[in-house]
Formats: structure tokens, sequence, C-alpha cells
């Protein structure tokens, strides 16, 4: 019997993929060898189908991707709205964050999984992050969390960080139970959870130096350890 619990990985659906005539189902790499390496078994789930295979998994790892469309939290798109390709990748995401909540999977949401988990909970983002001294797109910064917090614990400090960041949404309007557990220098959110479920939620992208940096493999880390805890529970009960 494998050690290695499964990780749902929602995927994005992409209008052009090299090599395929059609749209495809997509994953960074960077995000399934980061589970991979922690001792995770990623599987990636479509989100052109509901097949329930969330209900199977062992642990949730939501990625980073496109906007959050506005109507969701009640704006008009402005002008630097960049949305997905597939009208109902936000319905399909927030699905799997329905399902972390109501069974308890152990949840890891980058960025805009993040965002969406504020906007599910009736919170608002900001459509373009203002210019600030903090450079959110495609730089590492320095966010500060907060001790105590369920981040703090997955990755084994508080404080300072600095971090691999690439958004220009961010959060607005809090959503209702959620907490804030890092900010960056500028105010901007960089962090959220709810005391009462096994979820991390960050803007940044611990995927990008998974390899390479311990503050970021931790949160794959953190993530398949619970996994494993989840498994080994369930396989329990059903003997």
């Amino acid at each position: 019997m494998s050690e290695r619990p499964l990780i749902g990985v929602p995927a994005m659906s992409s209008a052009k993929v090299n090599g395929l005539r059609y749209s495809g189902s997509v994953v960074a790499d960077a995000v399934l060898r980061a589970i991979a390496a922690a001792g995770g078994e990623p599987v990636v789930v479509p989100p052109v189908l509901d097949s329930g295979l969330l209900s199977r998994v062992d642990g949730i790892v939501l990625p980073g991707g496109s906007d959050i469309d506005p109507t969701r939290y009640g704006q008009q798109p402005d002008e630097t709205y960049a949305g997905t390709d597939f009208a109902d990748q936000d319905q399909a995401d927030a699905r799997a964050i329905a399902a972390a909540e109501e069974q308890g999977i152990p949840t890891l949401l980058i960025c805009r999984g993040l965002q969406l988990w504020n906007v599910e909970r009736g919170g608002s983002l900001h459509q373009h992050w203002p210019d600030s001294d903090v450079e959110h797109v495609d730089s590492v910064h320095v966010v500060d969390v907060t001790e105590g917090s369920r981040l703090s614990a997955a990755l084994g400090l508080s404080g300072a960080v600095d971090v691999s960041s690439y958004h220009h949404q961010a959060i607005d309007r809090l959503g209702e139970g959620l907490e804030v557990t890092a900010r960056a220098a500028d105010g901007c959110v960089e962090a959220v959870e709810d005391p009462n479920h096994a979820i991390v939620a960050v803007q940044w992208h611990p995927e990008d130096r998974a390899e390479t940096e311990p503050v970021d493999s931790a949160l794959f880390d953190w993530v398949v350890a619970q996994a494993k805890e989840r498994m080994h529970s369930r396989l329990g009960a059903a003997v």
C-alpha cells in the first residue's frame, strides 16, 4: 500500500496548449514537482469535469492563475482584467475550496486560490494593486508572518520572510471568518486562514523556489504531512 497521499491539483483550462489542437487542462510542473518532492502523489483535477474526484483525495493544492471575474464580487472588470479561458473556471475552483471546507481536506491555496477563497467568503479584491515601494509582479519581497498562526507553524517561523511574488490583484475587503496572517510592507494581504479549517492560503508562489528554499518547500511539506494523517485516519476508519 502506497504511503504517498493523493493531492488533488485543480487545473486551469487553457485555450491554447503547445502540441494540442484544442484546449487542455494544465497545471504548472513546478507545483507537481513540489508536491512529489514533499512525498505526495499529485492528481490533476480538470475543471471541465465535475467528476467527484476531490472527494477521494487526501489533500488539495489550488495553484495560481488568471484573474477572478470581478462580477463574482459585485464589480465590473476594469482595463487591467485578464480573465480565464474557460467560463466556468472560477466555479470549478470554488468547488475545490468548498470540498476542502466541507470534508476537512488539508489544503494549500496559492495566489489566485487565496483571492478566490476571500471572494467566496463575501470579500472583495483590488482589481489592480496600486504602485508602491513593494514590487508584486515577478519579484521577491519580504512579508511579515503572524506568530502563532497556522502559517507560522507550517513554515516553522514567524516575522520577516522573503517570498516569490507574481500578482496584480489582491484582497480588499476581507471575507467573513478569515484572519490575515501575513502582510507586505505596503499593507498588501499576503496570507489568510480560518482557524476552523486546515487551509493555508498565501498570495505568493512557493512553487517557484520550492527546490531550493526551505521556507517555500515547507508549505508543500505541511499540506502533504496533513494529508498523510488524513489518509491514515480514513484507512483506519475503514478497517
